[in-house]
């Protein structure tokens, strides 16, 4: 259940009575009734409980039940959550976004976001190790800085309300159209972000790169849901962002040489992937995809470390590539 500004409340009252130097170990009797004089209102030992369990797994407090004293103590004698480096009112703003994330659990955008409170809280406990010093010790990726993100809210939003947009867009060498858009599902792709979602300009589900958007207005018309549309699958066999609406999956084969194998092997390509065969020099794996660009470009980045075995509508477009990269460098 997502984390309410009455929980954080209990959370903190929790939280003095541990460490209240003057009445250690309390029992769930007197925390029950700390909470009940400050909050006045009335609460169950088993929320206390529930509560006690919420601060283990969101701020890993060290709680424990002494049986030797009858009472609830930190194992941690300095631990407190007051220590946690986010205010009340921005450790309820992380919840509420979280809460509205669950709404499309499973997609990039949720895992993304989550992964990121994950660093805050796991930021605050290397400073804990570290003492608070400048000095680098771990770095991560930074994300784009785009200013196409200021569409993930409207957007999202609209997901969870079911509310129609006015989407204009303009696409790579196209001209301005506006899409009376039902959007269903953001996804992130190589550090941009993407919208799905029903256009009635179009008649069927799109993708929209939301660095692509010019405006994005709530609709007074009807939100459409695709009854053919499931977010589990619909990129079951796409290859990076590109949907083939019309399209049927190829079952692709490529040879990797050995130096590459480790790699492919812990990091596949493609959730379908499976290793057919292996021997000294390299071994095959197979795909199931759509003969999309975002696949080609993936496996010319691989150089002569691959070979693509079939299907022959992809080697064909393989060997014209290298061609043209070949005419490239011939001198004149």
């Amino acid at each position: 259940m997502p984390i309410n500004k009455s929980a954080v409340a209990r959370y903190h009252i929790i939280d003095r009575c541990l460490t209240n130097s003057m009445r250690r170990y309390p029992t769930l009797d007197q925390i029950r009734e700390k909470i009940q004089f400050e909050l006045g209102v009335s609460i169950s030992e088993s929320m206390i409980n529930k509560d006690i369990g919420e601060m283990k797994q969101s701020y890993q407090a060290p709680i424990r039940y002494d049986r030797a004293k009858g009472g609830y103590c930190y194992t941690e004698p300095d631990f407190s959550i007051r220590g946690f480096p986010l205010r009340e009112d921005e450790i309820h703003a992380l919840d509420q976004s979280i809460a509205v994330l669950r709404q499309i659990k499973g997609s990039g955008l949720f895992l993304h976001f989550e992964s990121a409170i994950q660093k805050i809280i796991q930021g605050y406990r290397i400073n804990e190790i570290t003492g608070g010093h400048d000095r680098t010790y771990i770095q991560v990726e930074e994300p784009l800085a785009m200013e196409s993100n200021a569409w993930i809210e409207p957007l999202l939003k609209a997901i969870v309300d079911q509310q129609l947009l006015t989407v204009s867009y303009k696409g790579f060498e196209a001209e301005l159209r506006k899409h009376p858009f039902s959007p269903y599902l953001i996804r992130q792709y190589h550090g941009r972000w993407y919208a799905v979602g029903y256009s009635q300009r179009s008649g069927f589900t799109i993708v929209l790169a939301l660095d692509r958007i010019h405006s994005v207005e709530t609709s007074k018309g009807t939100f459409v849901m695709d009854a053919g549309f499931d977010p589990d699958s619909y990129f079951r066999h796409a290859f990076g962002i590109t949907h083939l609406r019309d399209a049927t999956p190829e079952k692709v084969r490529l040879w990797f040489a050995k130096a590459q194998l480790p790699y492919i092997l812990s990091q596949p390509m493609h959730p379908s992937q499976k290793l057919i065969a292996s021997d000294e020099k390299g071994a095959e794996i197979g795909l199931d995809v759509y003969l999309t660009k975002e696949l080609v470009m993936t496996i010319l980045s691989y150089g002569s470390d691959v070979k693509v075995l079939g299907p022959d509508a992809l080697i064909d477009t393989i060997r014209e590539a290298l061609e043209g990269m070949v005419c490239h460098y011939k001198q004149t």
